[in-house]
């Protein structure tokens, strides 16, 4: 009997050995239970030197919970800033996801690089996965979209600046700012992310303190890690292209005996727009009621406007004043000289070195309409003109239709008759 319980008290003592063990395998085994259901880098494209992770997610698909050695992240593209992380046992339990995030660094030029992720199980059993990661170094681009030739010292300028992002990833953070020879009211300007292939628009009103350079710096981040991009203007002082050039031309004065008026048009040939323009009579004449000041308000560009001025002087100048602002708001005055000597011709002089400006091709009033204005100050009388055309007219219907032949033939036969 003792023998046989001893028998017996072996065999069991095996069994349960057997069973511990296949529990034991169950839980340090089992890769094939595993899956890689998801990996991630941010950035999603790195810049050359660009901190960021690259996260893997890692579920246990099977219904006992897997036990693993150490997770890791091998490349010699991409540096791993926290490679021992994972360096501990672990398990990861029935129907769990777990997420890996290995923090890197990015190291090579542009391309795309695949770093291999293993996660090493309780013996020689692991599973691995590569890792795409891209690098690009295009950097945002600013252009700008209205900036000017030429400025004038103390007067500002609105500059309109686009940032876009030619970059397969987007970034975040976009501010704007403008430094350089020149003040502005807007310390900076924010966009704020800019998704792969967007762009933004800012406005800037500069107002240059001498020549030089102004530079718009666009500062953004690509995960973790903050760039910028520069675009830089020349500040150059001159007459500006575009600027509204206000032109008078048509001028007529009249004597009413008590008072003279002015009547003529003025013309904006310039490119921009004039804004709040006036004009007015200069010193030696003096302006008097009921057209002190003329206010026209806004002139479009190519676009002219009639005028009257009345006033008092006996000088042969008369200078008018204009004053208008450009889109920025910025005053400007000009003079020109009108000179008073006849009382329908014209003449203007602009600023009295520039005579006779008329707007170009003729157009408004300063076409057809000035050329008969201007007959009246010394060519041939309007009055005239026209009755040597309507005799004209008539020597010619009266040649069609024969009446001077006939005239012609009348007047021969009364001399044969006479002879």
């Amino acid at each position: 009997m003792k023998i046989q319980n001893k028998i017996l008290a072996i065999i069991f003592m095996i069994l349960l050995a057997t069973i511990a063990g296949t529990a034991s395998a169950d839980e340090s085994s089992g890769s094939s239970y595993l899956a890689i259901t998801g990996v991630s880098s941010d950035p999603a494209v790195f810049m050359y030197g660009d901190m960021g992770t690259i996260t893997v997610k890692v579920k246990n698909t099977g219904t006992t919970s897997v036990q693993y050695q150490r997770a890791e992240l091998f490349s010699k593209d991409v540096q791993i800033l926290n490679d021992d992380a994972y360096d501990t046992t672990g398990f990861i339990g029935a129907g769990n996801e777990i997420e890996y995030v290995f923090y890197v660094k990015a190291t090579s030029p542009d391309g795309i690089y695949y770093p291999r992720f293993y996660l090493d199980m309780k013996g020689s059993d692991s599973i691995s996965y590569n890792i795409p990661v891209k690098i690009e170094n295009t950097g945002l681009v600013i252009s700008a979209l209205n900036a000017p030739d030429y400025y004038q010292e103390g007067i500002s300028k609105k500059i309109n600046i686009r940032v876009g992002n030619p970059r397969d990833g987007a970034v975040s953070g976009v501010t704007v700012e403008v430094k350089g020879d020149v003040t502005t009211t807007q310390t900076s300007q924010f966009i704020g992310g800019l998704d792969a292939g967007a762009s933004a628009n800012v406005e800037f009103e500069v107002t240059p303190v001498s020549e030089g350079t102004m530079t718009f710096v666009a500062t953004y981040r690509n995960g973790m890690t903050t760039h910028t991009s520069e675009l830089s203007l020349p500040v150059v002082f001159g007459e500006s292209k575009k600027s509204p050039i206000p032109i008078i031309n048509n001028v007529e004065i009249k004597d009413s005996g008590s008072y003279k008026t002015l009547s003529g048009d003025i013309t904006n040939a310039g490119i921009e727009d004039a804004k709040s323009v006036m004009l007015t009579v200069g010193s030696p004449a003096v302006p008097v009621d009921p057209y002190k000041t003329y206010v026209i308000g806004s002139l479009d560009s190519d676009d002219f406007s009639s005028f009257e001025l009345t006033f008092k002087s006996d000088a042969e100048e008369i200078p008018v004043l204009i004053t208008y602002k450009d889109a920025s708001g910025n005053t400007y005055s000009k003079t020109e000289t009108i000179n008073g000597g006849s009382q329908n011709g014209f003449d203007a002089t602009g600023n009295g070195d520039v005579k006779g400006n008329f707007p170009p091709n003729g157009g408004g009033r300063g076409g057809p309409m000035g050329m008969m204005r201007g007959m009246g100050g010394g060519g041939l009388p309007i009055t005239e003109l026209i009755i040597l055309i309507i005799i004209v007219g008539a020597v010619a219907v009266a040649w069609k239709k024969g009446y001077i032949t006939k005239a012609t033939d009348a007047v021969k036969n009364r001399m044969n008759k006479k002879n």
